[in-house]
């Protein structure tokens, strides 16, 4: 299986479609840094584990959530705005149970839409 880690602050909006992508994972945890929204409150509700702690820098954020107690050595991170396509998640699953000892980490390409319109030349879209 694939632990999941989610950073958050105010992503009431848009956390539970994040966790919809992701409810195939039975260890979700979500980093929140200090919401004033719900983002927590759904988080929750939705059988999230949820952290906080104060937001600095998103390196040290993201490096701090890799430090939270996961049950699976395999953790897929995405920020609240991101989804994990069925797609994906069933690559993925895969592809951690067969992973060689000498492999830690995948990289994948991945699509940047805004307002549902696909950005064919941003961050690594594979066109």
């Amino acid at each position: 299986m694939i632990s999941v880690l989610i950073l958050t602050r105010n992503e009431g909006q848009d956390l539970p479609g994040c966790l919809d992508s992701v409810a195939w994972s039975d260890d979700i945890h979500v980093l929140d840094s200090g919401s004033t929204d719900r983002t927590t409150e759904i988080a929750r509700q939705r059988g999230a584990t949820v952290t906080t702690r104060r937001f600095d820098t998103f390196a040290a954020q993201r490096n701090a959530g890799m430090q939270l107690p996961f049950r699976h050595a395999w953790v897929l991170v995405l920020d609240a705005d991101e989804r994990a396509t069925a797609e994906l998640s069933a690559e993925m699953q895969p592809a951690v149970a067969v992973a060689p000892a000498n492999v830690s980490g995948f990289r994948m390409r991945r699509r940047d839409f805004l307002w549902g319109t696909w950005l064919k030349h941003a961050q690594m879209t594979p066109y």
